[in-house]
């Protein structure tokens, strides 16, 4: 029994699958040719009766202007068709995207943290769970057992209801019995009385337990063709079911930016620091802090040095400071 948000969650999927399918041939003339779909998606199974659609989920290049195009659709929709999908049950029908990559690395982690014997359940219970392909096939199978069932109850109650008619009139003919026993009860002996008696109340007694019984086979009749309607609108409903075809998402796989380029930590669900030098910056003086102490150990080794060439700078220009320079070039005038 679906719920009212399972209901909506999967007419959503429908509705974009029906829209994916139905716009091939509009994309097909826009943009030519599908490429190849990723030889991880084909199989010799799927491969027979699936058809190729365009990823909406990723980029792609246009083939006259050579220019990458976005997504057909923008993560925050992406995000929202796979919580649909992951509540529907039907994430499978889903092209690969950025969003469903994340969601399904995000239940392998939620799944590797659970207990063993969580895991082990949830494992049989996938197994034992009935995926919407066996759906139809699961309500055909379940139609035939009610009609059998149907046919079944039907001989039942034709034979209980020739078998009441008996018992009726039995049952009419004790009751004038009895009375013309009680009317003429001067030439029949009372134990004779009391024996008609008993007979007339298990025959009344056969007849109520006839009549029960007639009444509960009415009712499951009733309840088996009431199931039998549900599952032909059921049916009806599912009837068009070329949405659940199998497709081949043409384009690059899951985690591939503009170009095929790949994102680093992609795979594993951590963009966020992969390939880089350090995880958080830290404070300015923090950075700073080791070329700045490289920068005073180089000047403590070299200030004697230092100190020795600033006093005999002098020394060389002037060895006595008393006597006058003796300047060498000829004086200006000043005009």
């Amino acid at each position: 029994m679906t719920t009212p948000v399972q209901k909506s969650a999967l007419d959503a999927i429908r509705l974009f699958r029906t829209k994916e399918i139905a716009g091939l041939y509009k994309h097909l003339r826009k943009f030519g040719p599908l490429p190849e779909p990723p030889a991880s998606t084909t199989t010799s199974s799927t491969a027979e009766n699936a058809i190729s659609l365009p990823n909406p989920f990723l980029p792609k290049k246009h083939p006259h202007a050579r220019k990458w195009l976005g997504a057909k659709y923008s993560l925050r929709r992406q995000a929202e068709l796979v919580k649909k999908a992951q509540v529907s049950g039907t994430l499978d029908l889903l092209p690969p995207g950025p969003k469903k990559f994340a969601a399904e690395l995000r239940a392998e982690r939620v799944r590797a943290a659970m207990p063993l014997a969580q895991r082990e359940l949830e494992e049989k219970m996938s197994k034992l769970a009935v995926s919407h392909v066996d759906a139809a096939a699961e309500l055909k199978k379940e139609k035939a057992a009610l009609e059998a069932k149907v046919a079944a109850l039907r001989v039942s109650l034709a034979g209980m209801k020739e078998s009441l008619v008996g018992v009726t009139a039995e049952y009419d003919a004790g009751q004038l019995a009895s009375f013309e026993a009680e009317s003429a009860s001067d030439n029949i002996s009372p134990a004779d009385v009391a024996q008609r008696r008993a007979a007339h109340r298990q025959v009344s007694k056969t007849k109520r337990a006839l009549e029960k019984r007639i009444k509960k086979t009415q009712e499951a009749v009733s309840s088996a063709k009431k199931r039998i309607g549900e599952i032909g609108l059921q049916a009806k409903v599912e009837e068009n079911t070329a949405w659940k075809v199998p497709v081949l998402w043409a384009g690059t796989g899951a985690g591939k930016g503009r170009g095929g380029k790949t994102t680093p930590g992609a795979e594993l669900g951590t963009r966020l620091y992969s390939g880089k030098k350090r995880m958080f910056k830290g404070h300015l003086w923090e950075r700073k802090a080791a070329g700045r102490a490289r920068r005073h150990a180089i000047l403590m080794r070299d200030m004697p040095a230092r100190i020795e060439r600033y006093k005999s700078y002098y020394k060389k220009r002037k060895p006595n400071p008393l006597r006058p320079s003796r300047y060498t070039k000829p004086p200006k005038l000043p005009f």
